[in-house]
């Protein structure tokens, strides 16, 4: 049996989740080599052609998550060589077989057994806030249904699904400008719309401070923390959301703004449309179109090409990073698991990782993808999270 036959071999036993011990390491030590990524890429490609996707998921769907499986490893090429990239590759592959093919060959059986654990499983988080009234009044948005509140002549209901809708009753009471403020705690997320017709998607430990009615020449929210907006378009009263020491002005449009403290840069997303990102402090200012990021940290304004749909997978139910480093995926992770990370070694922290997780599993099964690439372990203590080499 040469090369490419073993190789399709392990993998194909791997997807399976019948690698024994043996057979894992053979095939991680296979992916840890630089002369392996031609034979490895085109394993992907013929497993790939003979899998039969499930009827639900379209054509562009398919092609979609296809270019994520194998589209991560020529720009890995690029880089210099050495014994951090090798690793890297390795667990770039290692979670596109795990969760790549969860798409066509049904979800992969997840051992959680082999992470440590003192508690019960921690859960993920669900649609959980609370709404500040102008008032001062305080609603626990889980324990209502219909009916929230009325002011001033906009009536505040909770839908089946779980979001909150402002709408307008009384043009003439509603002209009197008052602010309402939702807040998700740590492991919560909300959705809002908005009495102008505008959605927001509030993501865990985060809140929004907005207007009940927008009577006013402009639209003016604050954001602390992350959000995705979909701006119904309104040319005589442009959206503005201020948002870490920057502002986002808007015609109509679809965009990201993650501005949460514990974070190096304030990062801000177009998916759609257009809008301008100033920074009062500096008079710094960019235009973006679809497909930039602006980031925001110190002094420094400064505009990349991105994947836009990685700053949104949370909105859609994922965990979505690519070539990212552990500290970064982990903030992400305490914040929605509402849990503590704990660091037992810090070289752990910059070891980088590629996948696509859901957001709706157990902790300890996004964890389990992750130490698959033997580049990190973990251990649970309560609400504590021990991340080691």
């Amino acid at each position: 049996m040469d090369d490419t036959e073993r190789i399709s071999f392990l993998i194909k036993r791997y997807i399976s989740n019948e690698c024994s011990p043996g057979e894992l390491r053979e095939l991680f030590e296979f992916m840890s080599s630089n002369e392996n990524e031609t034979v490895l890429t085109n394993e992907l490609q013929a497993l790939w052609e003979d899998a039969q996707p499930e009827e639900h998921h379209s054509t562009k769907e398919w092609e979609h998550i296809y270019q994520k499986m194998v589209g991560g490893i020529p720009e890995r090429q690029k880089i210099k060589p050495n014994n951090w990239i090798k690793y890297a590759i390795a667990a770039t592959l290692a979670l596109t077989l795990s969760i790549g093919f969860y798409f066509f060959k049904g979800k992969p059986e997840i051992r959680t057994d082999q992470i440590a654990t003192t508690v019960k499983e921690l859960k993920p988080g669900t649609n959980t806030a609370v709404l500040t009234l102008g008032n001062g009044t305080k609603i626990v948005l889980d324990h209502v249904k219909g009916n929230v509140a009325a002011q001033h002549g906009i009536q505040i209901t909770k839908t089946a699904n779980g979001r909150i809708v402002y709408k307008l009753q009384d043009p003439i009471l509603a002209s009197k400008q008052e602010f309402n403020t939702i807040e998700t705690p740590r492991g919560g997320q909300y959705q809002i719309l908005m009495s102008d017709g505008s959605t927001v998607w509030l993501n865990a430990h985060s809140s929004l401070k907005y207007p009940i009615s927008f009577a006013a020449k402009e639209r003016v929210v604050e954001l602390r923390g992350e959000a995705y907006f979909e701006i119904a378009k309104n040319k005589k009263s442009p959206f503005k959301v201020l948002a870490g020491k920057q502002v986002v002005e808007v015609l109509g449009t679809h965009f990201n703004i993650n501005s949460y403290e514990d974070e190096p840069n304030v990062k801000t997303t177009l998916l759609e449309g257009s809008i301008r990102v100033s920074v009062t402090k500096t008079n710094q200012n960019k235009v973006l179109r679809p497909g930039q990021q602006a980031l925001f940290g110190g002094n420094n304004l400064l505009v990349n090409q991105v994947d836009a749909e990685e700053a949104v997978a949370w909105k859609n139910g994922y965990f979505n990073f690519s070539n990212t480093n552990l500290e970064t995926i982990m903030r992400q992770v305490s914040r929605w698991y509402n849990v503590e990370v704990v660091y037992q070694d810090n070289k752990v922290k910059n070891q980088l990782f590629s996948g696509n997780v859901s957001r709706f599993e157990n902790a300890s099964q996004v964890l389990s993808v992750l130490e698959l690439t033997g580049l990190v372990h973990f251990k649970i203590e309560g609400r504590r999270i021990i991340a080691m080499l």
